[in-house]
């Protein structure tokens, strides 16, 4: 059965979305769940018939949040694997209906939590107009919201995977209209992720404690092709590397404030190319990045320290097989400036 909100239970838990949705959404891991390549893979999945293994892998990484990682939790890589081994058997029977893709799912799959996950996230890649992208998370938050709102009678289990799916939707569906005010820009990506963060508050304040939280990125994706700045000259920038890509995110960054800083702290940096900038997604793949960045590694001179002899040792920690991976956090109060040279101002 349908989930039907009237419009007084509508408006109590629009209140309750709008009393925790800024503390619980700050908290979201954006760089795990970049939207851009679940886009592109919405698209890629309307043809199930020429999806190949690495994509299946690639998009299976990121509903475990591991996307652009090797360390898939074992739970998530048995089910990953039975996917990819019975794709070919799947795309044979496929009809593009949801029931048809769960009953399919369900049944190799199972009924636990991380066979539901990943049958969720697969009815949304292949039938996207039908569910919304749904998990446990989001199934939780929606019934916490649901008990604080005094309806306990309209939660869910994550046992029946289409009942679950339906009810979500629908309460989604119902709820974004009401909330679109609250969230603002791309308020129907906002209610799905801060729904993930309510339902994972607990374990997501307990990161907050041990460490700051990380920002959404600004520019999240990076096309070279394309990329254009008003104040920046980004044609100097002739390497490749994702250190070269941080700094072009860097400066577009920049580009987007209404004023250029004359000089920022490494940690000013941190904030305005956060994990996930450039769709460099993976921690390591970041770290090393933003450490090379700021050297002089392959003769980058991309900023001038009040210290000289600080570019030499990113420079140094760069070269090395064993950096110390949090060499620039350990640096955050530092000063810097942009070379004036790929300053378009100081050109002309």
């Amino acid at each position: 059965m349908s989930l039907q909100l009237t419009d007084a239970k509508k408006k109590s838990l629009t209140a309750l979305v709008k009393t925790h949705y800024e503390q619980h959404l700050s908290r979201f891991p954006f760089a795990k769940y970049p939207v851009e390549p679940l886009e592109a893979w919405k698209q890629q999945f309307t043809d199930p018939s020429n999806i190949e293994a690495h994509t299946l892998r690639s998009a299976l990484s990121w509903s475990c949040s591991k996307w652009q990682q090797q360390s898939i939790p074992y739970q998530y890589k048995k089910l990953h694997l039975t996917v990819i081994s019975n794709w070919k058997n799947f795309v044979e029977q496929y009809k593009p209906e949801s029931s048809s893709v769960i009953s399919y799912w369900k049944d190799l799959l199972g009924k636990d939590e991380y066979a539901f996950n990943t049958i969720t996230f697969l009815t949304h890649l292949l039938c996207p107009d039908q569910v919304e992208l749904t998990d446990s998370r989001r199934v939780k938050g929606m019934n916490d919201l649901l008990t604080e709102a005094e309806m306990p009678n309209e939660c869910v289990v994550l046992e029946d995977v289409s009942a679950t799916i339906e009810q979500y939707s629908d309460f989604y569906h119902q709820l974004l209209p009401k909330t679109q005010s609250i969230l603002g820009d791309q308020a129907s990506v906002k209610l799905g992720r801060f729904l993930f963060a309510y339902g994972y508050r607990d374990v997501l304040s307990k990161v907050a404690e041990s460490s700051s939280n990380l920002p959404e990125p600004i520019i999240t994706t990076l096309d070279w092709e394309t990329a254009s700045s008003q104040r920046f000259n980004l044609n100097l920038i002739t390497e490749r590397a994702n250190a070269d890509r941080l700094f072009a995110c860097l400066l577009l960054a920049l580009d987007k404030q209404p004023e250029m800083p004359e000089e920022m702290t490494i940690q000013d940096i941190m904030n305005l190319i956060p994990l996930g900038s450039g769709g460099i997604c993976n921690s390591g793949s970041y770290n090393y990045a933003f450490i090379a960045m700021l050297g002089k590694q392959k003769d980058r001179d991309y900023f001038l320290f009040e210290n000289p002899s600080m570019a030499e040792s990113f420079t140094h920690q760069a070269n090395q097989s064993t950096r110390n991976m949090s060499f620039h956090r350990i640096h955050a109060t530092l000063g810097i400036k942009v070379n004036s040279k790929f300053i378009v101002s100081s050109t002309n």
